[in-house]
């Protein structure tokens, strides 16, 4: 399952991008790029099925000593957007510019996978989610996505860890 996640998780956080380019090569893509538009709305569809699931998760308390807001992360990460936008937006047609407008987002896909950016998804913030870094008890830290407002500076914290550091948690379920 948490292949699946990290799946939904990666096409849900590059499909905003992914919907852009193909609109800025729609010339050159033609009816590729129609194709490309839909698989960017099903990776929605996907995220949908992905946060159900993952109501199957075991819900793990932290107890939390310290509290940090980091929603700028998320900007941060949906500003990197604008390079290969730049990039599709002011070259030509031709395939060399698509070769290195897809190489760019490649490039960027990977390294979101490698290092385990999860938490760095525009799609859930556009959702609601919000980016908290909680410390817990043992000194280890985790950035959490919740739906939550606020979260106490000292209490227990249910959430669903989709990986390293990143955990999840629900609205309405512990």
């Amino acid at each position: 399952m948490k292949n699946v996640v990290g799946a939904g998780l990666l096409a849900s956080a590059f499909a905003p991008l992914v919907a852009l380019l193909a609109i800025l090569k729609l010339n050159a893509l033609q009816w590729t790029g129609w194709i490309i538009f839909a698989g960017c709305l099903a990776s929605f569809v996907l995220l949908y099925f992905v946060l159900r699931s993952l109501s199957r998760v075991q819900a793990r308390p932290v107890e939390v000593i310290q509290v940090t807001h980091e929603d700028e992360r998320v900007l941060g990460f949906a500003a990197s957007y604008v390079v290969p936008v730049v990039v599709a937006a002011f070259s030509g047609d031709d395939v060399t510019s698509l070769l290195a407008t897809s190489a760019l987002t490649l490039l960027m896909m990977i390294i979101y996978v490698r290092a385990g950016l999860y938490h760095l998804n525009p799609t859930l913030a556009i959702l609601g989610y919000r980016l908290y870094k909680i410390t817990s008890t043992s000194g280890a830290s985790t950035m959490l996505l919740t739906k939550g407002a606020h979260i106490a500076q000292q209490g227990v914290v249910e959430c669903r860890y989709l990986g390293d550091g990143v955990a999840i948690q629900l609205k309405g379920r512990s």
